[in-house]
């Protein structure tokens, strides 16, 4: 079982992120990703954090309405870089926040898994879900969350270094985005290949490490920073997303 799910017995200690071996790290990515010395490092405040060599990092989110528990979730899959490898979201049926947040969860871990990722780090925005799915010991589900949460737990077992950890929501603004942004209304799940253009500048923001505000929104300066360097990026046929 991997010990990001059940806490490992004593005496061992749990270790967060254990140092990629040179044989496991993938071959470099066919995307020409802008080079470090181009980019600015601003990393001021709460921000998305890139994975460590070797990683990808699957962030989750879910918009729920209470008055038709109807949930929207969603996931944004970047490699080591930043850069965009794939995003999802969908229409479900849910009875809280907190289902449909397991949910997005476990769309992520069964996407990661079947796309043949084997180093992930997922995070979420729900430290009540990430506790829950880490800690919480399930024989045999008693409703539909101790379910999911089964089922997300299963994931720890399987033949992958996959790490499930808390976000503040400073840290999660691409996929709080992507779940505004569905392709349809239907309950089908929509895997996004590439972003959608509206989440261009976030994406940007979150690679050079500038601080999101916590209602969700870039300021005015931000935006106008942001752009410059897009096109900036643009002219030089460099890619972000």
């Amino acid at each position: 079982m991997n010990p990001i799910f059940l806490p490992p017995p004593p005496p061992f200690s749990f270790i967060l992120f254990p140092p990629p071996s040179p044989s496991s790290v993938p071959p470099p990515p066919l995307y020409c990703p802008p080079p470090p010395h181009f980019l600015p490092t601003i990393s001021t405040g709460i921000h998305w954090n890139k994975p460590p060599p070797g990683f990808v990092k699957l962030n989750t989110d879910a918009s729920y309405k209470y008055n038709c528990q109807r949930s929207s979730i969603a996931g944004v899959c970047r490699d080591e870089d930043g850069v965009w490898m794939f995003g999802f979201s969908s229409r479900v049926q849910s009875g809280s926040s907190f289902e449909a947040e397991l949910m997005a969860v476990r769309e992520a871990l069964k996407l990661a898994w079947d796309k043949g990722l084997r180093r992930v780090i997922l995070e979420s925005d729900s430290e009540s879900v990430v506790n829950r799915i880490r800690n919480q010991t399930i024989r045999q589900p008693k409703n539909q969350m101790e379910k999911i949460i089964l089922e997300c737990q299963g994931y720890g077992s399987r033949a992958w270094s996959c790490f499930i950890q808390h976000t503040r929501r400073e840290g999660n603004f691409a996929a709080d985005a992507l779940t505004k942004k569905l392709a349809s209304e239907s309950f089908e799940l929509h895997v996004w290949n590439h972003p959608p253009e509206s989440l261009s500048l976030i994406l940007l923001a979150d690679m050079v490490g500038m601080e999101v505000p916590r209602h969700g929104a870039l300021d005015k300066n931000q935006i106008a920073q942001l752009k410059v360097l897009k096109r900036e990026l643009l002219a030089r046929n460099l890619h972000w997303y």
